[in-house]
This record gives C-alpha cells, sequence and structure tokens, in this order.
C-alpha cells in the first residue's frame, strides 16, 4: 500500500501580518542592493559618460585624458564594486535567478518581459514604454501594503524578489562590459595613437550606451544618438 508524505513548511508565511513583514524586509533589501548599485556602478557609468562627452571632440589632448578616464573607470576597485553583493535573495544563493529557462540569463529585461509580458503585474510595469525604449523600469513607487489584501501582498513580495535579482543582474552585466573595456584598452595598445583614439571612443561608447545599465527607468534617460 503506498504511503502518501505530506511535507508541511511551518516557515511558510500564513497571516497578513507575517505577508507584511516579509514586505518590509523585502523593501529594505530591494533599497540597500539599489543604493549600492548607484554608489558603486551607476556612479562610474555616469562619470565615464560626462568625461567623455567633455573630450569627445577633442583631438591628440583628448587621446591621453581618455586613457586615464578608461584605466580610472576599469581599476580593481571599480570592477570589485559591480561584483554582485551579499543579501538574501542574491542570484549567486542557490536556486536564485531573475531569468525563467525562456529568457535570456544575460538580459534581465527579457526576464522581466518573459515573467510580465501578459499584464501589468502589482506595480504596473510600464510595457509599452519600457519596449519602445528597450529597457523596463524598476519602479520608485510602490504601492503600500495597507492598500491591499492578502493575496496581493503575497504578489507584491514575489515582485520584488525578482526586483532584487535583476538589479543582481546588473551588477553582472556592468562588470562584464566595464571587465571587456579594460581587455580591449590593453588590446589596443598595439595600434597607432590615431588609430586607436577613435577606437577607445567606440569602446567608452559601448559602455555608456548600454541602456540596460541604468536604474529607475527614464529618469536619467540621454539621447544616445549624440554620443
Amino acid at each position: 500500500m503506498a504511503i502518501i508524505v505530506v511535507l508541511y513548511n511551518s516557515a511558510l508565511p500564513k497571516t497578513k501580518e507575517q505577508l507584511k513583514e516579509k514586505n518590509r524586509k523585502l523593501r529594505k533589501e530591494l533599497g540597500t542592493v539599489g543604493s549600492q548599485y548607484r554608489e558603486n556602478v551607476w556612479s562610474v557609468i555616469k562619470n565615464l559618460k560626462k568625461r567623455y562627452d567633455e573630450i569627445k571632440y577633442d583631438l591628440m589632448p583628448g587621446y591621453e585624458k581618455l586613457k586615464r578616464l578608461i584605466k580610472s573607470s576599469t581599476s580593481d576597485e571599480v570592477l570589485e564594486g559591480c561584483r554582485v553583493p551579499e543579501h538574501k535573495h542574491s542570484v549567486q544563493n542557490k536556486g536564485g535567478c531573475c531569468c525563467n529557462n525562456n529568457a535570456s540569463i544575460d538580459n534581465i529585461y527579457d526576464a522581466v518581459a518573459a515573467r510580465y509580458g501578459q499584464s501589468g503585474g502589482t506595480f504596473g510595469l510600464l510595457k509599452n514604454c519600457a519596449e519602445l525604449a528597450g529597457y523596463v523600469t524598476i519602479p520608485k513607487m510602490i504601492r503600500e501594503v495597507t492598500e491591499m489584501h492578502k493575496a496581493e501582498i503575497a504578489d507584491q513580495n514575489e515582485e520584488l524578489k525578482h526586483y532584487i535579482q535583476c538589479y543582481d543582474h546588473m551588477f553582472e552585466r556592468a562588470h562584464k562590459r566595464l571587465s571587456n573595456l579594460r581587455h580591449e584598452y590593453e588590446k589596443s595598445k598595439q595600434q597607432r595613437p590615431h588609430n586607436r583614439y577613435p577606437r577607445l571612443k567606440e569602446m567608452v561608447k559601448a559602455v555608456i550606451e548600454d541602456k540596460k545599465l541604468m536604474p529607475d527607468g527614464f529618469d536619467e534617460f540621454y539621447d544616445a544618438n549624440s554620443l
């Protein structure tokens, strides 16, 4: 005779208060990871773009400045800051992943589209605008749990986990971009300066034009065509 064993997970939140407490912790985690991304990664990319804009039309004087800018933007300290930070729902934890089996691991925006492609979700994703711009926003304003039913809070908790892991993939993407910039910079040393300078510009543009590294959606959008 077959015996059916039912496993009971006592840690599974059952009450609305437990779900609300989980929501509070997830919001805090999302805020922390987001702040780390802006401070350690986005600040470097913003500075790279700002300094590049100042010298991109210079001739040889800009060449030396650009070399120094690339080296400072790809230092060991910068690359270390681009590593995924340790936190509870990190993609580096066992089983943690922002993407499903049908989405590109390197593309968090494919992951978001795959997860919320048929609906706006609790956050009400700006799906159409995001598709036009080429990225998906991580919303700044999150609906308060006091306005929600228990099932809505549970849904929002899952979305918060998802956005936390999306930031992790942004860390990974930035680390890959800047590591590649450093690698290509070293390779380009074999070229003569008049050939190398435009090559260095193209390498920098590949980083600063990557809108998928931008946090929080449209607020810091810039016109890539002006680069």
